[in-house]
């Protein structure tokens, strides 16, 4: 569920629309204003789009099923899913061979991997290669640990594409 959140938050800009119309509260102007500034925050729905799972334990599953029954294409990533696990997934997912291919057309990607450190651990596992592949407008949530991802490569992909 804090996934999914997440993604509404993220493809909404719903923290933006309570911040605005704070601020315009303390102008004294958002009775005013309501209706003609929520359209600087409609975003996009979430129904039809790529949703990228990436770790398809217990979580990832949930958020895949999730996903699937609010309208949304699910493809998946995990080189060690169980059977029971992969029992729990939605018949229409598509599983990938890699994170890069599973990203590659995501609109969202959410990351579901424990952190394990040392050499073929997860460390920065999100690293420049993945991140490159993520299409324009991709949301990232990682909801999982923040060592998974290597902060420098986001940062430079964020930079490069306007901050998207």
């Amino acid at each position: 569920e804090l996934v999914l959140a997440g993604m509404l938050l993220g493809s909404r800009r719903i923290v933006d629309g309570i911040n605005h119309m704070y601020s315009l509260g303390e102008q004294g102007v958002a009775r005013e204003r309501v209706e003609k500034d929520k359209a600087l925050f409609g975003g996009r729905e979430i129904r039809d789009k790529t949703l990228a799972v990436i770790g398809l334990g217990h979580i990832g599953a949930s958020t895949a099923r999730d996903a699937e029954q609010l309208g949304m294409n699910v493809v998946g990533y995990d080189p060690g899913l169980s059977i029971e696990n992969a029992l729990k997934l939605p018949r229409s997912i598509e599983l990938c061979d890699s994170i890069v291919n599973a990203v590659r057309d995501a609109d969202y990607v959410s990351l579901n991997i424990p952190y394990i450190k040392g050499e073929g651990g997860t460390h920065g596992i999100i690293g420049k290669e993945v991140v490159g592949s993520f299409k324009s407008g991709a949301v990232l949530l990682n909801f999982a640990r923040g060592e998974l991802v290597d902060s420098d490569a986001l940062k430079v992909h964020l930079e490069n594409n306007d901050g998207k």
